[in-house]
C-alpha cells in the first residue's frame, strides 16, 4: 500500500510475526480498534497542525491550504469532515526467563 494510504477498518498491519520470532512470548492476541471522528472546520485544522507535514510547510502554504479546506467544508451541509482512526493492541504472555526450582 502506498505511503500515507488509509487501511480499511480492521486491517492495520500488526507485529505478530516479529513478536513471535523474538521467542520471548508464549501467547499472543491481537486486537484491532477502529473509530471515526467528525471534525468541524476549526477542529480539523487544529488536528492538521499536529501533523509534521503541515508543521513543516511555509506559513503561506499552510494558510493557502487551510483557506481551501475552510471553503470546501463551508460548502458541506454539516460543515464537517469525517476521519477514520485505528489502533492495534498486542497482548502477549512473556515466557518465564528463570528456570523453575
Amino acid at each position: 500500500m502506498p505511503e500515507g494510504a488509509a487501511f480499511p477498518p480492521g486491517e492495520l498491519p500488526d507485529e505478530r510475526e516479529q513478536v513471535e520470532r523474538s521467542g520471548l512470548f508464549d501467547t499472543m492476541d491481537v486486537f484491532h480498534f477502529d473509530w471515526e471522528i467528525a471534525y468541524d472546520t476549526e477542529g480539523y485544522l487544529r488536528l492538521l497542525d499536529t501533523f509534521s507535514g503541515h508543521i513543516a510547510m511555509q506559513p503561506w502554504q499552510r494558510e493557502r491550504l487551510y483557506s481551501e479546506i475552510r471553503r470546501r467544508l463551508g460548502e458541506r451541509a454539516d460543515g464537517r469532515v469525517r476521519r477514520g482512526w485505528g489502533a492495534v493492541l498486542h497482548v502477549a504472555r512473556r515466557r518465564d526467563t528463570q528456570p523453575a526450582p
